[in-house]
């Protein structure tokens, strides 16, 4: 038994720590994404759940778990997610993806946010899986704030700032920050005041 004044439990811990999520990458996620340009930095990785086809990202990719990136192929519909790089991405994210989802450079994503590109089911006949489907398009440096909603059929400019708790039905102009049910602009951004997240380690 060590006392408490030994290193060596948390030295074992953070070794644990370490090889279970090496683990959880090669053997859970990297084997379910069509592309990786490098290993992404991973918190909680037993939670990360990746699933579907066309799932890819790219460098410097931040992923805090639990967090679900899920692409469908269903009839005539196949899903495709598409992150790019520095990208964060916190706790209790949530991507689906029946068409496509592009999700740009130094875009980040709050806790408990929702992105989706479907319906899921026809508003009319409920056992008809998909139903209405528009990709989805977060240009470069865009922050969508904690547990807002993006619907199908966006696209949100360039350096553009969701509120919290915000459900987003139509485009963002770049270089603003939009809050709501739904989603107005309320204020404009200076463009050259604005430094990229992930900027510093490219």
């Amino acid at each position: 038994m060590f006392n408490s004044n030994d290193k060596k439990p948390g030295l074992l811990k953070k070794a644990l720590y370490i090889v279970e999520t090496i683990y959880h990458y090669n053997y859970r996620i990297r084997k379910n994404l069509s592309r990786a340009e490098g290993p992404p930095i991973l918190m909680r990785a037993g939670e990360i759940i990746v699933s579907g086809p066309n799932i890819s990202i790219g460098r410097n990719v931040f992923i805090c778990g639990p967090v679900s990136l899920t692409s469908v192929k269903v009839a005539f519909h196949e899903g495709r997610i598409e992150i790019g790089n520095n990208v964060l991405i916190t706790t209790g994210v949530r991507v689906s993806s029946a068409v496509s989802v592009t999700i740009s450079d130094h875009c980040m994503l709050g806790n408990h946010c929702y992105i989706m590109d479907s319906d899921w089911h026809d508003i009319y006949n409920r056992n008809i899986p998909i139903g209405l489907a528009k990709p989805v398009f977060l240009e470069d440096n865009v922050w969508i704030g904690d547990s807002a909603i993006i619907c199908k059929g966006v696209r949100i400019g360039r350096n553009s700032v969701v509120g919290a708790g915000s459900v987003v039905r139509r485009n963002v102009p770049p270089d603003s920050v939009v809050a709501g049910n739904p989603a107005r602009v309320i204020k404009k951004l200076d463009p050259g005041r604005i430094i990229p997240y992930g900027e510093t380690i490219l």
